[in-house]
């Protein structure tokens, strides 16, 4: 089913940028606006910088190189339809949920910096749930007499992060911070340093959708890092200004998990009357609350993964909750994941069930639901059974935890059981306090589907060096953190090369093409491709005749080291000197 524009017709949210025609034309005018925005906040931070003496390299860190812009997505809300409903809905009419993606965004940087000084601030909001464990601790903290003859109920804040005016948001977070500012480390920042940061950031929302440039102009970013924090921290003021002083509502207990809070009162009227005198706190008068009210003391409410409700007497229930319209899908029984991993998991599923049901039944109710989702991803019975036994035992046992403070992380790749097993057991034999974490290889999922089809990033140039000496089914020029091949192919010479760059490949390629093209540059004089040309064909005046080739990914530095010290072992490029093989070795595990 293909996702419309329409979903980002709204003219009061988006804006639609007038775009030059053709793909190159394209693709050149989303490079200038992503430089544009590259430089401003880059400029800001070294101001910045420079006001407070922040050194150099802290400083450089936050620049910004090489981005993107951010990247929207639209997510079908099948939580609110029936499988029979998604087959017949109309692409324009469906309720869907807008993900922008600022990953390697212009303001990537810069916005994570910010949420790392603002995220203690989310402790000090006092309405805010971490969690369901935290939200049930505050609930089975009261007595019941404090709940008597009162309902549970919930509301939904209708499109937080699209209905908050970013500037009265980056005000209201300023002001939070000041109050709080013992709980905050600015890291030599002002807080109107923050200020500027956030401005020049959040105040520039533009993203890219199937090639068209839009500006949002209301609103945070689904997907960008600081906006529970804002929209947690404007939920809080206008809380604060109507449920903590309003004397018409006296609620014994009042929270909020983002943009779903829940409280308890004895009738709905009251209930709709608390969303309301919040709604009105609004100054922009966005705020929208969908009230959900049982309609007796029998009704169970949901509420996160729980459902609850409160009886005549004021006791709590409460068991596990899934929305019917939520497929029954886990970590299968036949996925390339380690048993451990599938066993874990099964386990967590059913600590859960037993920590959130209130008595016995509901733990039976909760249980069966567990038991449920397991046999439909192909978990034996046996299996369930014997999970379910371990659980009793351990429940018998009181076992010492132990810390792991000191204990590493190894990350290695999922290759079948006896390999783990042997890997476990060397471990295990050394004494050394290591953890093993095996990752699972690549999926169908991951070679068959794409969550950006409509949005890669192209080449606009029509005669791009790099795109012509790379094979087209072997990527492209825009290419990040890839491990490379360069063979020079001049006179059937077939010497090669290998390298890694996180960078888009067309950088680093140009770099190689320069020192061969220019091998007697004093600049380029120890380059080994400089170095090739200048020995082995040192008659030559024409273009460099090289061939590109990608012959691995990585998701980080170490990762890329890896794998480019495996490719060169195995290999053994020529033009690789021996130190940078003895450089490299250090990153391969004997």
């Amino acid at each position: 089913m293909f996702i419309k524009t329409t979903h980002f017709a709204n003219g009061n949210v988006y804006k639609k940028l007038t775009m030059p025609q053709g793909d190159d034309e394209t693709q050149k005018f989303i490079q200038k606006l992503t430089n544009t925005l590259e430089t401003e906040v880059n400029s800001t931070i070294k101001k910045i910088a420079a006001q407070r003496n922040i050194p150099q390299d802290a400083a450089d860190l936050l620049m910004s190189h090489h981005t993107n812009l951010p990247t929207a997505r639209v997510m079908l809300k099948t939580h609110k339809y029936s499988i029979e409903e998604i087959r017949n809905l109309n692409p324009d009419s469906m309720k869907t949920r807008p993900i922008v993606s600022g990953c390697n965004s212009p303001f990537h940087k810069a916005l994570w910096f910010v949420c790392h000084i603002l995220s203690p601030l989310m402790n000090q909001v006092p309405t805010h749930l971490k969690n369901t464990h935290d939200f049930l601790e505050r609930m089975r903290s009261l007595s019941p007499n404090d709940l008597k003859n009162l309902k549970f109920f919930t509301a939904d804040v209708e499109a937080l992060y699209t209905n908050i005016n970013v500037h009265t948001a980056i005000e209201d977070v300023l002001e939070f911070a000041k109050e709080n500012k013992s709980f905050i480390n600015t890291y030599g920042l002002h807080l109107s340093d923050i200020q500027v940061l956030l401005e020049t950031t959040l105040g520039k929302s533009y993203f890219v959708y199937n090639n068209q440039v839009y500006l949002q102009l209301l609103g945070l970013f689904m997907g960008t890092n600081p906006a529970p924090i804002l929209a947690t921290v404007k939920m809080w003021k206008l809380e604060r200004a109507s449920v903590y002083v309003d004397l018409r509502i006296t609620l014994p207990t009042y929270s909020r998990f983002y943009d779903d809070l829940n409280g308890t009162t004895s009738n709905s009227r009251k209930a709709q009357q608390l969303c309301n005198l919040i709604e009105q706190q609004d100054p922009d008068k966005l705020i929208k609350l969908t009230l959900d009210y049982p309609s007796s003391s029998e009704e169970y409410i949901p509420f996160l993964n729980t459902e609850v409700r409160i009886d005549n007497e004021g006791q709590i229930h409460s068991r596990l909750f899934r929305k019917p319209q939520k497929k029954p899908l886990t970590l299968h029984y036949y996925s390339h994941h380690t048993t451990r991993t599938k066993i874990a998991t099964a386990e967590s599923m059913y600590k859960t069930a037993e920590v959130v049901s209130s008595d016995p039944n509901n733990q039976q109710h909760s249980s069966k639901m567990v038991d449920t989702l397991l046999l439909n991803n192909g978990y034996p019975n046996r299996v369930i059974e014997a999970i379910k036994d371990k659980r009793k035992r351990r429940r018998k046992r009181h076992k010492t935890p132990t810390s792991s403070d000191n204990t590493a992380i190894l990350k290695l790749p999922f290759i079948n059981e006896a390999t783990s097993r042997k890997f476990r057991d060397a471990v295990k034999h050394s004494g050394l306090p290591v953890k093993i974490v095996e990752k699972p290889g690549r999926r169908l999922k991951d070679l068959l589907t794409d969550s950006r089809p409509l949005d890669k990033a192209k080449c606009s140039s029509k005669n791009c060096r790099t795109c012509s000496s790379l094979s087209l089914d072997n990527g492209d020029c825009k290419s990040r953190n890839t491990i490379y091949k360069i063979t020079c192919t001049l006179d059937n010479c077939s010497e090669t090369y290998g390298g890694e760059t996180y960078r888009p490949l067309h950088h680093r390629f140009d770099e190689h093409y320069r020192s061969a093209a220019n091998p007697t540059a004093k600049s380029y004089v120890d380059k080994p491709l400089a170095k090739h040309y200048r020995e082995k064909h040192p008659n030559y005046n024409g273009k460099p005749q090289l061939k590109l080739e990608i012959v691995d990914r990585g998701n980080s530095l170490i990762d890329r080291k890896i794998k480019e010290a495996k490719f060169l072992v195995q290999n053994k490029p020529s033009l690789n000197d021996k130190s940078e093989l003895n450089n490299l070795t250090q990153f391969l595990v004997a």
